[in-house]
């Protein structure tokens, strides 16, 4: 996108087919649209779609915004630039949600298969691209759409998925959100940093690391690459940073910062005090939110702790809030969103009831 960008958030600048593969039902189709950072400044964000052939009902289209895990935080990452965005495996019980007659919007957010700063884990911004994608299929032909929208999303995209419901009355008070869904939920950034960085040092380690610290390092003036890594490995985070989770090229990159001068770490972070402390406490999600909440989560995941979806229960439950919330032993981070998972049958029984509009689940 080379021209202005709107300072209207949500104004859909540009739609295109989708050729990857569709659920059967269902046309694929990628979108721009204008949103807004964390900071208050305009952004593009791209999406992929997915609408109904079907005939629309007559009260319009719900709609469902689906927040993605994370899958890097490169350009080049982003879930809309493949083939299989539009499937089961990307988006879980895609198939169920057509057959509702729902029509889908996935954000890359911005950063993401378009230019600029990517707000990995960082509230605000992810919150405000994900209602503004909502936004935008509302403007696409043939959507049908209602202002009746649903919010659901895994690990990263749980994250997402609670900001964008705490702030959508004052930021989109023309959505009526009506079910929101966190899975397996990063909500708390700062214990999901501990459980990673304060743990073995490993590749992987300073991978995931890299993935919050090069955005955080961009979107906070208080926060740069140089305080916070080895004194030469500022280039390696960059390096990690540029490649998605799946590349092959990831693990070589930080591998190689294995031997920094016989370092194990490639950052050097204080989680419990100071600048980083701060700026990821910043964005823990309250999860306070209106709409019913459901809540999901493996017992034996090994990237976000239970502990943080119990904790998240107990605070929702302690405001009085409607959640129904949901673990699963056996199954780990992933395992909890694949095919064949009993979350996804729970998962619909409980949309299809908060579509029904009936009274939601509360805390015993």
């Amino acid at each position: 996108w080379t021209s202005p960008v709107p300072t209207q958030p949500g104004e859909l600048l540009r739609v295109a087919a989708y050729d990857g593969e569709a659920p059967a039902g269902a046309t694929g189709l990628r979108i721009l649209y204008s949103t807004t950072r964390a900071d208050g400044s305009a952004a593009v964000a791209s999406a992929v779609v997915a609408l109904p052939t079907a005939a629309a009902p007559s009260e319009g289209r719900t709609l469902l915004a689906w927040q993605h895990g994370t899958t890097g935080v490169a350009r080049s990452c982003a879930p809309s630039l493949r083939a299989n965005a539009l499937s089961e495996h990307a988006i879980p019980g895609i198939s169920r949600m057509i057959d509702r007659g729902w029509a889908i919007v996935a954000t890359d957010y911005p950063g993401m298969g378009t230019a600029g700063r990517y707000p990995y884990l960082i509230g605000v911004g992810e919150g405000q691209a994900t209602l503004d994608g909502l936004r935008a299929l509302c403007q696409v032909d043939d959507a049908h759409a209602s202002n009746r929208v649903m919010l659901w999303g895994h690990s990263q995209g749980g994250h997402a998925t609670l900001w964008a419901a705490q702030i959508a009355a004052d930021y989109a008070p023309d959505l009526d959100v009506v079910g929101v869904a966190a899975l397996s939920s990063a909500t708390d950034p700062l214990a999901v940093s501990k459980l990673i960085i304060e743990g073995p040092a490993s590749a992987l380690v300073n991978a995931v690391t890299s993935y919050v610290v090069v955005p955080y390092a961009d979107e906070y003036p208080d926060l740069t690459l140089i305080g916070l890594t080895h004194p030469a490995g500022s280039v390696f985070a960059d390096a990690a940073a540029s490649r998605c989770a799946t590349d092959p090229g990831t693990l070589v990159t930080l591998l190689v910062t294995l031997g920094l001068g016989g370092r194990d770490h490639l950052y050097d972070l204080d989680l419990d005090a100071g600048p980083v402390h701060d700026r990821l406490a910043q964005n823990i999600a309250t999860a306070i939110v209106p709409a019913p909440l459901f809540l999901g989560q493996g017992v034996d995941d090994e990237v976000v702790s239970i502990d943080i979806q119990r904790t998240t229960d107990a605070r929702v439950c302690a405001a009085g809030g409607p959640v129904e919330t949901h673990e699963y032993p056996g199954r780990d981070h992933m395992g909890v969103i694949a095919q064949g998972s009993p979350l996804i049958d729970d998962l619909f029984v409980w949309a299809d009831r908060v579509t029904a509009g009936e009274a939601p689940s509360t805390c015993s």
